[in-house]
């Protein structure tokens, strides 16, 4: 009962309440997929959601694996990470950002060694998205040109 068993073979033991039931399930290093079978479909979901496995089908022992959307691994001892669908893409892939300046004029905000013009600049931002009348956003909005008519970094 506590071994991974790949092959057509399905072992069953009985169980006193559904608590035991999930205990015995989760007592082992393994966690490939597991099965719960009921005659009351939101009971079964409800005690699938409890068994620790990569994969637990309610009333059914192997449709997961062949719906290519759905996730395929194991927990514990059983495996690392996943095959099919979203997740498993991911897997496979290596993403990697390139950024390229398209303004290299221009100093960035991240930038430090901050002058008062530039502070001044970032105030004015500051009131053009957050001023209460139009006049402060028409202020902020003068104040923080500087920065796009400057031809050499700060």
């Amino acid at each position: 009962m506590r071994e991974e068993t790949y092959g057509p073979v399905l072992p069953v033991r009985s169980f006193k309440t559904e608590d035991e039931a999930v205990a015995l399930a989760n007592d082992s290093d393994f966690g490939l997929a597991a099965s719960v079978w009921t005659r009351n479909r939101a009971r079964g979901e409800a005690v699938a959601a409890r068994v620790n496995a990569g994969t637990v089908m309610v009333n059914d022992l192997i449709a997961c694996f062949g719906i290519s959307e759905a996730p395929h691994g194991g927990v514990k001892a059983s495996g690392i990470g996943r095959t099919h669908g979203h997740f498993g893409l991911e897997e496979m892939v290596w993403p990697k950002y390139v950024d390229s300046d398209l303004m290299p004029r221009m100093k960035k905000l991240w930038w430090y060694n901050y002058g008062s013009n530039f502070r001044e600049q970032m105030s004015g931002f500051i009131d053009l998205l957050f001023g209460k009348s139009l006049i402060n956003k028409a202020q902020g909005a003068a104040k923080s040109t500087k920065s796009y008519l400057r031809r050499k970094p700060f």
